[in-house]
């Protein structure tokens, strides 16, 4: 079984460091993972996508 868990986008904004709003427009922009509706006033991300998002950067990093 596979663990699909969800964190806010304030918690993902404190995991990477970015603004609230950074996170939407990438996220619009195909720059970030996409906002998921959990309930009709709460959106998140899937907390896979958002650490697989992070590693993708380190190893952009440390490539240059």
């Amino acid at each position: 079984m596979t663990n699909h868990s969800f964190i806010s986008l304030t918690t993902a904004a404190k995991r990477t460091s970015l603004s609230r709003s950074t996170l939407r427009n990438y996220s619009k922009q195909g720059k970030f993972p996409p906002l998921i509706a959990i309930t009709e006033k709460r959106l998140g991300f899937l907390l896979a996508d958002v650490e697989q998002w992070i590693q993708e950067r380190i190893a952009a990093g440390e490539a240059k």
